[in-house]
């Protein structure tokens, strides 16, 4: 679920030329009111590996996870002509930075719930042996998170009304 807010992004780029102290203020203004999200979802991240496969040190290992982290993003979107919604990208993302939080908490959304190998060789799935466990994907990230994003919405509302207020009465200073 998204929520939808015009034009905050280039009103932070902005207050940043302006006031880059009140700019850094009011990110961690906002990613406090996220937080709670990616708490949530970390607290939902098994401590030991979910299948004795991913015990290991390598790029996929368990004992890679990172925990879950809130970014904020001003950037100009990257301009591409002619297709839709090339323009549209995110202010404030919840998401996961390692490969086994996003293959655990994915594993089986697309389908594949068989093996392919030969009979004699078959084992259970890697996703059907996930869901068995932890529940069908998403696992961690966006299971019921809905009902917190309502509130984020509305924790986030006086955060940009004062982003708002702000830019406002610099314009009204300098014009």
């Amino acid at each position: 679920m998204s929520i939808e807010v015009t034009g905050l992004k280039e009103t932070l780029r902005d207050l940043n030329k302006l006031d880059p102290a009140l700019r850094r203020e009011i990110g961690k203004d906002i990613r406090n009111v996220v937080k709670p999200v990616a708490d949530t979802i970390n607290s939902r991240l098994p401590g030991s590996a979910p299948l004795s496969g991913m015990n290991h040190g390598g790029r996929t290992g368990w004992s890679r996870r990172k925990p879950v982290a809130v970014k904020l993003d001003t950037r100009k979107p990257r301009n591409y002509p002619g297709r839709p919604f090339y323009d549209i990208v995110s202010v404030v993302r919840v998401g996961t930075k390692d490969a086994p939080t996003a293959i655990v908490d994915m594993a089986g959304k697309a389908g594949g719930s068989s093996s392919r190998r030969a009979p004699q060789f078959r084992r259970p799935n890697f996703a059907t042996a996930l869901s068995s466990r932890l529940g069908p994907p998403s696992r961690f990230m966006w299971r019921d998170i809905d009902n917190q994003v309502e509130l984020v919405a509305r924790e986030l509302e006086p955060i940009m009304k004062r982003v708002e207020d702000e830019m406002n009465r610099d314009l009204k200073m300098r014009y």
